[in-house]
């Protein structure tokens, strides 16, 4: 009965939580966004760290890590830990700034190659921002459980590495441009904490984009906040 009840609770929550618009663009979002928050992806053996490097008004900068997944080893749950000493063995680290109105790339640099680099035009992030995302219905949303409880399927949520039971997420769709990009034409599905969930819901935590054969997946294996970039300032 407890469970039965547990569960219930959970879907009325969800169902509440039920947001009144039924269209998105994440810039608007990111707005939302505070200086430390961090996000860790995960998609073909690869890590990626996106870390609010600092926001103002207009404005958001981001450091964006990249590094093997074999590479991180006892750093896997000390992302905090990894990124203040300099993310030992990354493969890339990028900075760049983004317009909050525009969604648009400002600048671009590479800590990795030690360079400035003309911001780019298709990047994956400032393209995912400025894409209109469509709600998915609660009733065309994936569903788990039995045909008695079947409830919508949610995304696990991880926080500062510890899994938080009884998120609500809200889902979207969206057909990427033809940019002659990997994702040209792809209907891409994301999952975002509700906004009043306390938890970033500037980022997707879980992201599929459809493909002739298969699906590609990126999805969040962590996330948290005041977490400190080593490169404090950009060398001149």
């Amino acid at each position: 009965m407890k469970i039965v009840l547990t569960v219930s609770l959970f879907l009325i929550a969800c169902f509440a939580n039920y947001a009144l618009s039924d269209e998105i663009v994440f810039k608007e979002n990111l707005r939302l966004a505070k200086g430390g928050d961090y996000i860790v992806t995960a998609q073909n053996k690869m890590l990626t760290i996106f870390l609010i490097q600092e926001k103002d008004e207009h404005t958001v900068t981001i450091d964006e890590i990249s590094a093997p997944t074999h590479s991180i080893g006892k750093y896997r749950h000390n992302w905090k830990g990894w990124i203040e000493q300099g993310a030992p063995y990354n493969s890339s680290w990028v900075r760049y700034t983004l317009d909050l109105q525009t969604g648009g790339m400002l600048d671009y640099f590479s800590f990795t190659k030690n360079s400035w680099f003309s911001p780019k035009e298709n990047n994956f992030l400032t393209t995912l921002l400025n894409l209109p995302m469509q709600r998915i219905s609660n009733q065309e949303r994936k569903k788990v459980g039995n045909s008695t409880y079947r409830q919508l399927w949610q995304p696990k949520m991880i926080f500062e590495g510890q899994t938080i039971p009884n998120v609500c997420f809200s889902a979207w769709t969206a057909k990427w441009p033809n940019d002659g990009s990997e994702l040209s034409g792809r209907t891409v599905e994301l999952y975002t904490p509700e906004i009043n969930s306390g938890y970033p819901s500037y980022f997707p935590y879980w992201l599929q984009v459809s493909r002739a054969v298969g699906n590609a997946k990126i999805r969040i294996i962590d996330s948290g906040i005041n977490a400190r970039s080593f490169y404090k300032k950009i060398p001149k």
